[in-house]
């Protein structure tokens, strides 16, 4: 990676934990979003982080437990349990762990148990629900992969941003290019607000021109 870009990932991921879900995906002109399938366990709450990928047999929770333990401070641990989706994918234990451990929250494409835990813990997890299961051991996976949640594939290093909207992965090699979408994209939200404020009709909003602005 270039001085250039790493300066551009790191400034991205700076910005979008002041952002949301709903500006990183205008920032990508749309794109980057992940299936609707996969949201938000824990309400009110933003995620955005680097992704920490993790391959992981259905109903097998070897590099998980990996990935709870492992994982840098300020990640996403972002989990692929391949088709066979109606599985536990994490929990409250592994909540506590990452918690301590500073991991800005978990995105997964199977399900997830203890939630009451995890909602008291008040930490970001977006999967496709709950189930009471637990899982097994004995059959290792992957970490640092490229993985497929969502319909999207996610590659080590891609940027998460993910709220209540949803969860929109940016891909790192397009950093320089979405960073300066996300930041007149905000610049655009600030306007929008001031206009409100000032008693402005929804028509002077768009008036003030951003892309993609519904």
């Amino acid at each position: 990676m270039t001085p250039l870009l790493d300066a551009s990932l790191a400034e991205l991921c700076r910005l979008l934990r002041t952002a949301s879900a709903a500006a990183a995906c205008e920032a990508m002109d749309g794109r980057g979003h992940l299936s609707p399938d996969i949201s938000a366990l824990v309400p009110n709450l933003l995620c955005a982080g680097p992704a920490y990928t993790v391959r992981a047999p259905a109903g097998y929770g070897d590099e998980i437990v990996r990935a709870a333990d492992e994982a840098p401070p300020g990640s996403v641990i972002v989990i692929d349990v391949g088709p066979a989706q109606d599985v536990c994918t994490w929990g409250g234990t592994g909540t506590a762990v990452a918690r301590r451990r500073g991991i800005a929250g978990v995105v997964s494409n199977g399900r997830v148990r203890d939630i009451a835990e995890i909602r008291r813990a008040r930490f970001p997890v977006f999967a496709r629900g709950v189930i009471a299961s637990g899982w097994a051991r004995g059959r290792p996976g992957s970490t640092g992969d490229p993985v497929s949640v969502g319909g999207r594939i996610v590659r080590a290093g891609d940027l998460i941003c993910a709220d209540d909207d949803g969860v929109v992965v940016l891909p790192q090699d397009e950093a320089a290019t979405v960073l300066d979408r996300l930041q007149a994209r905000l610049a655009f939200e600030r306007e929008a607000s001031r206009i409100v404020d000032a008693d402005g009709r929804y028509a002077d909003v768009i008036a003030a021109k951003s892309p993609r602005i519904e």
